[in-house]
């Protein structure tokens, strides 16, 4: 299996995250148009996308009867069995996905958030 991600999947996960960064930016700008803080806007868009993002980015649950029917093998070794279970847990979400895509921008506007707010004081 190779362990080297496709780089084209790479650029486009950085292209959904930068469109997104400057979605939630203009969204900002256009809200500081009516007087609000620049700053504060895009470090609550932030925390808002990120936190979605984060919360949605987590590995799927693994349905009750299916799990059981893994534990119940009798021809595997509890090891075989706990070794599948972990590994579609940890394999459920893909890397790219767009959940981790929020999570990322919502970070990348958090930091910028926090930088402006701390620069205009």
């Amino acid at each position: 299996m190779d362990s080297k991600p496709d780089l084209s999947l790479v650029w486009r996960f950085i292209l959904k995250v930068l469109l997104l960064d400057v979605a939630m930016a203009g969204l900002a700008a256009l809200a500081a148009s009516y007087g609000l803080a620049f700053g504060i806007i895009l470090l609550a868009l932030g925390c808002l996308v990120g936190g979605i993002g984060a919360l949605r980015g987590g590995p799927a649950s693994i349905d009750s009867l299916y799990t059981k029917l893994i534990l119940k093998s009798w021809h595997r070794t509890f090891n075989q069995s706990s070794d599948q279970r972990t590994y579609i847990i940890e394999n459920s979400v893909s890397t790219y996905s767009f959940e981790n895509v929020m999570a990322t921008a919502g970070l990348v506007a958090i930091v910028l958030g926090i930088a402006l707010v701390v620069y205009s004081r």
